[in-house]
């Protein structure tokens, strides 16, 4: 069964993490082998005209290369292993720099870049820190708030803050200005978050729950969330904001949905991995091409010309795919409570719909696009 997929790249081993260059069609994994893959996509984004040639492969780690980032201006590839090393890959000569080899204790799970001069990191323990690139030495600050591992890192560009989502369940935010934790979300739940986007002009947080729920909480309202979404079946994995009114979603179900973000509703599919879960997203810089990676040893790069803004084709969603994405937009929140609880992430090792006359300003193109028949 096939989606929109215009390129599956075969990798060298299980892929853990993978990311996008900031402004060329460049996208690197990396791998449970602690090696890093780095591949250049046609100039257009479609990497359905041209297969993907592989731009460097090498191996900063002994352990697996968990998270993955590129700097701001593109010149280096920050990589987190599994063993607490973080290092740094010269893209254009694809040399290894011993950045940070003491940079945390326990493994780490999630990196973001978000300027020049600044990296975010987190670890399978809770802990935040945030580093100067140009300093081999000392974080720049360090938070221990969390009592779960750090699943993932959003940056919210208005306030120039850090959102982290926890395993703990429990989301934190922190001022990059101050470099000082400004809050974190009610005390540890019982459903574990595992991913985070910042989309509406950055007065929301999206988050996806193991129980495959999003969550939203609106900007400076961080206690509990403000709305909730049940419309995955099983754990919402991955997370990317396609713009500021839409997500694209990776499930435990193997699923690559779009979603729409108030009004909450399951616009349509965009492919989807088979039995396998959807680990991690990463969207290019341009917002044609979309990278997914699951537990098989493939990097997926699937078009996503035809949800471009003004896009005059549509494209046929196969039925099953439909009929998946229908089943879990239409599943009730009690309905969980009837159901196993799903595994806790892998460290890397109800519905309040809005009732107003906002619309989303894409929702009628991808409706259309993706229309159920």
């Amino acid at each position: 069964m096939e989606g929109t997929a215009c390129s599956t790249v075969e990798l060298a081993e299980q892929p853990m993490a993978c990311c996008f260059h900031g402004s060329e069609p460049l996208v690197a994994v990396g791998l449970v082998t602690g090696q890093v893959q780095a591949f250049r996509i046609a100039s257009n984004g479609n990497a359905s005209t041209s297969a993907p040639v592989e731009a460097f492969t090498k191996k900063p780690h002994k352990e697996s290369c968990r998270a993955i980032g590129f700097s701001m201006a593109g010149h280096r590839l920050y990589t987190g292993s599994a063993d607490g090393v973080m290092k740094a890959v010269d893209v254009a000569t694809s040399k290894v720099k011993k950045w940070q080899p003491e940079a945390h204790a326990a493994a780490v799970n999630a990196l973001l870049p978000v300027a020049e001069n600044l990296v975010a990191s987190g670890d399978d323990e809770g802990c935040i820190k945030l580093w100067d690139p140009r300093q081999a030495s000392e974080a720049s600050a360090s938070f221990s708030e969390h009592t779960d591992f750090i699943a993932d890192l959003a940056y919210q560009e208005k306030d120039n803050c850090l959102v982290a989502a926890s395993g703990d369940g429990t989301i934190s935010i922190t001022d990059l200005r101050k470099m000082k934790l400004r809050t974190r979300s009610e005390e540890d739940a019982d459903d574990e978050l595992l991913s985070v986007a910042v989309v509406k002009d950055g007065n929301k947080a999206v988050v996806g729950a193991g129980t495959g729920v999003l969550s939203l909480y609106s900007w400076g309202y961080f206690n509990d969330c403000s709305d909730r979404f049940p419309g995955h079946p099983s754990s919402v994995d991955a997370l990317v904001a396609f713009d500021e009114d839409t997500v694209l979603t990776g499930s435990q179900d193997g699923l690559i949905r779009i979603i729409s973000i108030l009004p909450n509703s399951m616009l349509g599919v965009v492919g989807e991995h088979g039995d396998f879960p959807v680990e991690t997203l990463a969207l290019s810089h341009d917002r044609l091409c979309l990278a997914s990676t699951s537990h098989d040893t493939s990097l997926r790069l699937w078009d996503l010309r035809m949800l471009q803004d003004g896009a005059e084709e549509e494209e046929e969603i196969p039925e099953q795919l439909e009929e998946d994405a229908q089943e879990g937009g239409e599943k009730e929140a009690s309905d969980s409570e009837d159901e196993p609880q799903p595994k806790k992430k892998r460290k890397k090792g109800k519905s309040g719909k809005v009732t107003g006359k906002q619309k989303h300003r894409d929702a009628s193109f991808f409706a259309g696009l993706l229309k159920q028949e």
